[in-house]
């Protein structure tokens, strides 16, 4: 034995055998690490340790919006599809990553209009720009159990009594950063608390002509939910707690946001349950078409006419068919989106995050944009928000059209600790064949802090 292990023979075979063993514990390791850290840095490069942290200017996004800019009207004509709690909570695929919907069917679905323009100014200044007004107008089918109590009938219309429409209107105004108080019934521990912030809401936009999320940033802790369940009011008629509690996420590609998908996500402001969704797609109406005299919202107006005035409007209404097949395909059958984006040829990534110090606190932005692929090979992976795998987490919904979303079947602790991550994220394939998503995360003990946009081309 002591002859064969000095042999020549035997020392050829055990070098080769021992330096492989040493590269593959050493260098695989290695290159696992230099992946894995790069996966991290990539996957959530706004965290990166020398990433550029830069101010917002209170008025950013005032001044970067596109909508109610001009004094006259400019009319948004869309579809909304209105879904219950049920469809979009019930999986009927179970992963390890969580529960995936596939196109789930809406309650109601419904054309809808919005009207803005500027609000005339009372000053003489003709180049005030602190408010504008919005007035959407629905058909019975678009409205859902949407804004109970602020939508009306419209009678201008004199389209009989079995197809009214039914109207609701706002006016914006100028504020530090779009932040704005809800009414809210809340107990004394939490009014007027500047670190709590419960009633504020606030409108980011995230990328000009891109993204834009707004609602409330403040999500109430296990205690906080407690103490707002169990206040029995100020008085002996025992108020309860109320307060408002929704995401609104849009995506917008094309001049001046001309073509739009978007997601309103409401929730129980108190207990935090899921209480209804509405998918939406809008497309600019051009100014100066036939539409023109029955733009004001004030007067009798036609969805029938507004809708006829759309140039290809299957390309946006129906935009399934506009988007790349193969991915379209590939997202609609629950696919990851890492395994759809190898079969894109997409080359360049760009993405901007927004982050708050509070709910009512100033804001802060990074940019980052980078080459994704070097010939046939990604350098730049997505990373999609993978849902939680608790009963009551995320859910992740899959829609014909290339469009998704995952959201947070309920905020409650039952679903969330105070520390776990929440996300609120709405993604599509784009009709100029890119891909694009907004995410909104957060926790129960920090709020929604940050929001991140994200483009793929």
């Amino acid at each position: 034995m002591t002859s064969s292990l000095s042999s020549p023979r035997s020392l050829s075979v055990s070098v080769p055998s021992l330096l492989y063993v040493y590269l593959f514990v050493i260098l695989v390791p290695s290159r696992q690490m230099v992946t894995c850290i790069d996966a991290a840095e990539i996957g959530r490069w706004w965290t990166a340790p020398n990433t550029d942290w830069s101010p917002v200017p209170p008025d950013y996004n005032w001044r970067h919006r596109r909508t109610g800019i001009r004094p006259e009207w400019s009319a948004n004509f869309g579809t909304w599809l209105h879904y219950r709690p049920g469809p979009l909570t019930s999986s009927w695929w179970r992963r390890q990553r969580g529960s995936l919907v596939i196109n789930p069917q809406p309650w109601t679905v419904g054309r809808m209009c919005k009207f803005l323009r500027q609000v005339p100014s009372s000053s003489s200044n003709k180049n005030d720009d602190d408010a504008f007004e919005l007035k959407s107008v629905y058909e019975q089918s678009a409205k859902g159990d949407w804004a109970k109590g602020f939508i009306r009938r419209r009678d201008q219309d004199a389209m009989g009594d079995d197809v009214p429409l039914w109207e609701m209107e706002h006016v914006f105004r100028r504020t530090p950063y779009r932040i704005t108080t809800l009414p809210s019934v809340l107990p004394p521990s939490l009014r007027n608390d500047d670190a709590v912030c419960a009633d504020a809401s606030r409108v980011t936009i995230v990328m000009p002509d891109g993204c834009t999320v707004s609602g409330p940033r403040w999500l109430p802790t296990t205690k906080q939910t407690n103490d707002m369940q169990q206040w029995k009011g100020d008085d002996e008629n025992g108020t309860k707690s109320m307060r408002f509690q929704f995401v609104e996420l849009w995506l917008a590609e094309g001049t001046a946001e001309s073509d739009k998908v978007g997601a309103f996500i409401m929730y129980d402001g108190i207990t935090g349950e899921l209480v209804q969704m509405f998918r939406m797609k809008e497309t600019l109406i051009p100014v100066g078409s036939a539409s023109s005299e029955g733009r004001d919202p004030n007067q009798a107006i036609s969805l029938d006419a507004l809708e006829a005035t759309i140039e290809d409007k299957d390309r946006m209404m129906r935009r399934g068919a506009a988007v790349h097949p193969a991915l379209s395909r590939a997202l609609r059958r629950g696919q990851s989106l890492a395994d759809v984006f190898r079969q894109s040829h997409f080359t360049s990534f760009s993405g901007r995050a927004v982050r708050c110090t509070s709910p009512k606190g100033a804001e802060e932005e990074c940019r980052k944009s980078k080459a994704v692929r070097d010939g046939s090979s990604y350098m730049f992976s997505p990373i999609l928000m993978e849902p939680n795998p608790s009963p009551k987490g995320h859910v992740d919904i899959r829609f014909n059209d290339g469009v998704y979303l995952c959201i947070p079947r309920s905020f409650d602790s039952d679903a969330f600790t105070d520390d776990d991550e929440i996300c609120m994220e709405l993604g599509c394939l784009r009709l100029d064949g890119g891909f694009h998503r907004v995410r909104m995360m957060g926790s129960r003990a920090k709020n929604f802090d940050v929001c991140v946009y994200e483009r793929w081309n």
